[in-house]
């Protein structure tokens, strides 16, 4: 008898992407509209900031909830038993190691 542990496949770490590109967004915004005499600059770079800190925001809040739902979602690890295999004769723990 033999048990198998299944895991999923690969992780998802697309949520904490998502929370860090959020924060270097709000970063840069900050980094622009932290400038000295940004009030009376062009309209176009008020615009970039205002919309690098409004991007931002919602890349924070999307990628928060994401990984909120994914972490309630995610079940531990589990183990069941393997089919039998009734071709193979067992095999000791010994001789296991020595065929890796």
């Amino acid at each position: 008898m033999r048990l198998v542990w299944s895991q999923p496949s690969a992780p998802q770490d697309r949520p904490k992407s998502l929370v860090l590109l959020g924060v270097i967004c709000i970063f840069l915004s900050g980094v622009i509209g932290g400038r000295p005499g940004i009030a009376d600059g062009p309209r176009p770079v008020r615009a970039a900031a205002a919309s690098l800190l409004l991007t931002g925001s919602l890349l924070v809040l999307v990628g928060g909830a994401s990984y909120l739902l994914q972490r309630g979602r995610r079940t531990g690890a589990s183990l069941s038993l393997a089919p039998p295999s009734g071709s193979e004769r067992p095999v000791s723990s010994f001789q296991e190691e020595e065929q890796r």
